[in-house]
C-alpha cells in the first residue's frame, strides 16, 4: 500500500488521515502543537456524519492501520505522498516548514487540496514541478467544539498529473483513497477540474458571504444565482484564455451551467433549494468561506480572489465582477 503524510489536522486533514488509516494505509499527520495536544488528549480522530469512525493515533514510527502524529516536519516519511490541507492563507507557512526540514525520497510527491489555483504554483516552487500532483476535493465538513469532525459529505476528489498523462503514483493514490471511502478519480485533465471548481468557488463564496444566505437556500434568490452566473462566466473566460475548457463534475457542473444561461441555472437551483422554513434544529449547508466568516476566522480571499484577479490582469481578460467581489470580501475579512 502507498504511504501518506497529511500536513494539517483540521477538518480535511483528519477526514483524509482517519479514512486512509482505517483502510490499512500507513499515515503520518503533521499537526500544530495546539492541535496535536488536543488529539493526544482524545487519543483518536473522531469522524461523524457521512463518515462514522474512531481512528486511534500514536506517536513515533508510522505503521499500517493507525495514524502517527507528529509536530516535526523532519520526521515525515521520505517516500510518502504528502497531502497539504491547510487553507490558502496558511499554506505558504506550512509549505516552508516542510520544505526546510523534510528530505523527500525518489518516490515522494506532493499535492494540495485547498481551494484555488495558486496552491499548485507554491508547491511546485518549493518541491519541483516533477513532484507536484494536481488535486481537487469537495469533501465537506467542520469541527465541533469538542474536537470531533463532522463530515457533511464525502463529495468527490480528483488527482492528476499536470503533464496530462496517466501515472502509476496517481492511479495508486486514487485507488487507495477510493478504497478508504473517499470517492476519488484519477484524471488526465486536472487543469480543467481545477478551473471548473475555481469557477464554482469564486461564484458561491462571494454570493454566500456577501448575502449571508446559506448555499442550501440560494435557489430562493434568483438575483443571487444571476450574480453567481456572472462570476463563473468571468472565471471561465480567464481559463479559456489559457486554453483550459470547462467540464461537468459532481457538485460543480460548470460546463452545463454556462450552456444553460442565467435563467436556466436559476430554475435549476430553485428546484433543489431546501424549504425556507426547514425542520427546527436542522443544520444549514454553508460554503467553507461562509463558515469561516461566521466563526470570525481569516478568509481565503487572496488565495482565491486576489490570485484570480492577478491572473486576469496578466492575461488581459476583463474581470470586473471578480474584482468587486475581491474588494468587498477583503473589507469583511476577519483576518485583516
Amino acid at each position: 500500500m502507498p504511504e501518506f503524510a497529511i500536513v494539517g489536522a483540521g477538518t480535511l486533514g483528519q477526514a483524509f488521515a482517519g479514512s486512509l488509516a482505517a483502510a490499512g494505509n500507513t499515515v503520518t499527520v503533521l499537526a500544530t502543537a495546539r492541535t496535536a495536544e488536543a488529539l493526544r488528549a482524545a487519543g483518536r480522530i473522531r469522524l461523524r456524519g457521512a463518515i462514522e469512525l474512531d481512528q486511534p493515533i500514536v506517536e513515533g514510527d508510522a505503521k499500517p492501520g493507525v495514524v502517527s502524529l507528529t509536530t516535526d516536519p523532519a520526521t515525515l516519511p521520505p517516500e510518502a505522498g504528502v497531502i497539504f490541507t491547510p487553507k490558502g492563507h496558511a499554506l505558504p507557512t506550512a509549505i516552508e516548514s516542510v520544505r526546510a526540514a523534510w528530505r523527500p525520497g525518489e518516490a515522494a510527491w506532493v499535492c494540495g487540496i485547498q481551494n484555488g489555483i495558486v496552491k499548485d504554483d507554491l508547491l511546485a516552487a518549493a518541491f519541483g514541478q516533477e513532484r507536484t500532483v494536481g488535486a481537487v476535493t469537495i469533501l465537506g465538513g467542520g469541527r465541533e467544539a469538542d474536537g470531533r469532525v463532522v463530515v457533511t459529505g464525502r463529495g468527490a476528489t480528483f488527482l492528476g498529473e499536470f503533464s496530462d498523462v496517466s501515472s502509476q503514483r496517481v492511479e495508486v493514490a486514487a485507488a487507495a483513497l477510493k478504497a478508504a471511502g473517499i470517492p476519488t478519480e484519477a484524471v488526465t485533465n486536472i487543469r480543467t477540474v481545477l478551473w471548473s471548481k475555481m469557477c464554482n468557488a469564486v461564484g458561491l463564496f462571494a454570493v454566500t458571504c456577501l448575502s449571508r444566505v446559506s448555499s442550501s437556500r440560494l435557489g430562493h434568490y434568483p438575483e443571487l444565482v444571476h450574480a453567481y452566473c456572472g462570476l463563473i462566466r468571468e472565471t471561465a473566460a480567464i481559463a479559456a484564455a489559457q486554453g483550459i475548457p470547462m467540464g461537468d463534475y459532481p457538485g460543480f457542473p460548470i460546463k452545463s451551467y454556462l450552456a444553460m444561461g442565467d435563467a436556466g441555472v436559476a430554475a435549476y437551483f430553485a428546484e433543489r433549494a431546501v424549504p425556507m422554513r426547514p425542520t427546527p434544529g436542522a443544520p444549514e449547508s454553508r460554503t467553507s468561506m461562509h463558515q469561516d466568516l461566521i466563526a470570525g476566522r481569516p478568509l481565503e480571499v487572496e488565495a482565491i480572489y486576489g490570485d484570480v484577479v492577478a491572473r486576469a490582469e496578466r492575461l488581459g481578460v476583463p474581470a470586473p465582477r471578480i474584482t468587486l467581489a475581491r474588494d468587498l470580501i477583503r473589507a469583511i475579512d476577519p483576518g485583516r
